[in-house]
């Protein structure tokens, strides 16, 4: 007979790959969506932290289990149930399963019988494919033509080396110091199971080393006392090297993550003209930015278009963390993965950046500092060629961009196996010459 803790397990976790397949969310929506339907009926079963782990390390290997159905079966189905079952053939292992384990793997022994091709590994299923790329992408779990345009880019060693970094988890924490200190947050996160490292270049950043329940349930998150910001992205503010009494546009304002850090930086002194084009997310940021301890009498929050908008005044700085496929964050949200399978919304990012940081460039600012949080060049550097004239280093740490450029030197990124941090393109524009 089957265990329940065992079936709880897979039906929970194919729900989450179905919300991520079906309604386009990204990881933690999904799992927040599992648990609030009927398959949460396995938290009476199985450990919170388990239900968390499994069904990431399911979603982070879609593109694995996609090729191991069609292996097995000769064809691709339409069952998140039925690549549960395999994720759990191919990855199940004891330390991750601990008492569930005997139980684990008399399910695992039982499919092994049911199956139309015997497969028990994944260096079994890959080592039958020729091609390097394909192999890696199938060992790896991403979409051929990603691996594809990071091997032209970094080479076949440095990707893998990239990609497995990136596979792995991955959280940073910013402390707000605009409503407590480092120190005191420090000493919360260990009472609470939270293992950190204070970040060398940073002293607000935290790298999240281990911690015991998931990092969204922390009381100081809904205080405001921490963001769960990666440091690359808080590198994108330092970039914009923010000062007290500046006056800063921020074209895509919406979640508020780096208005706050902007905030935070200048003790509530910078003035901000934050832009977004949807009514909704602007409402949440506002929301946001008052948890954080943001001084709202100097913030004026504008929903418009940023393509169309103009504004009538001048700016010191322009903050432009433009809307991409995110393709850097795959180590905090492995749904990604999954949404780079549909390559017509892949290549929608680019042009719309495109029209954006045209827009930026109309502003009467001094500097314009441009992001995306994706490992992409056609995010990043392919925007700059005919702006060399443009380009001012950024005054922070990081690597310069792909070499194939001229203007690398010029760019930042920031790469998972090379800074701990998602991946990440920074940009800074004078317009002293424009």
């Amino acid at each position: 007979m089957t265990d329940k803790r065992v079936e709880a397990l897979l039906d929970f976790s194919a729900q989450v790959l179905y919300e991520i397949l079906r309604r386009h969310l990204g990881f933690d929506k999904a799992f927040q969506a599992a648990l609030h339907s009927p398959k949460a009926a396995a938290t009476k079963y199985v450990p919170l932290k388990m239900l968390y782990k499994v069904s990431r390390s399911v979603v982070s290997d879609y593109y694995l289990l996609r090729y191991a159905e069609s292996y097995i079966y000769g064809r691709r189905g339409d069952s998140a149930r039925r690549l549960v079952r395999l994720w759990l053939l191919l990855r199940a292992d004891e330390e991750l399963f601990g008492p569930l384990w005997d139980s684990v793997h008399r399910y695992r022994k039982k499919l092994l019988k049911s199956l139309p091709r015997r497969i028990e590994s994944v260096g079994e299923l890959v080592e039958g494919i020729e091609d390097p790329v394909e192999r890696l992408a199938v060992e790896l779990s991403y979409p051929r033509w990603f691996v594809e345009v990071l091997v032209r880019k970094l080479g076949f060693n440095e990707t893998r080396e990239l990609l497995e970094k990136l596979n792995e988890e991955k959280w940073w924490i910013r402390v707000n110091t605009l409503k407590t200190d480092v120190d005191t947050i420090v000493e919360k996160l260990y009472e609470k199971g939270v293992v950190v490292r204070r970040d060398k270049d940073l002293e607000y950043m935290l790298e999240v080393v281990d911690y015991s329940e998931p990092l969204h349930h922390l009381e100081e998150m809904w205080r405001g006392e921490i963001v769960f910001q990666d440091k690359a992205s808080a590198m994108v503010v330092e970039a914009l090297h923010p000062s007290e009494n500046d006056r800063i546009l921020d074209l895509a304002a919406a979640p508020g993550i780096k208005a706050s850090l902007v905030m935070q930086l200048t003790e509530n002194k910078a003035r901000l003209v934050l832009v977004d084009v949807s009514w909704e997310r602007t409402r949440r940021m506002a929301r946001l930015l008052k948890l954080y301890g943001v001084d709202m009498s100097r913030v004026d929050i504008v929903v418009a278009d940023s393509r169309e908008w103009r504004p009538r005044t001048t700016f010191d700085k322009t903050l432009l963390d433009a809307p991409c496929t995110s393709s850097g964050t795959i180590g905090k949200d492995p749904a990604v993965k999954i949404h780079l399978e549909d390559e017509s919304w892949v290549a929608k990012f680019p042009q719309l950046q495109h029209e954006l940081l045209k827009a930026a460039l109309l502003v009467d600012t001094d500097v314009i500092v441009y992001a995306t949080c994706s490992l992409l060049p056609s995010e990043g550097e392919e925007h700059f060629k005919d702006l060399k004239h443009l380009l001012r280093e950024p005054p922070i740490p990081g690597s310069p961009g792909y070499p194939d450029y001229p203007i690398s030197q010029l760019v930042r990124r920031f790469f998972p196996h090379k800074h701990s941090t998602q991946g990440f393109f920074i940009a800074s524009l004078s317009k002293d010459s424009y």
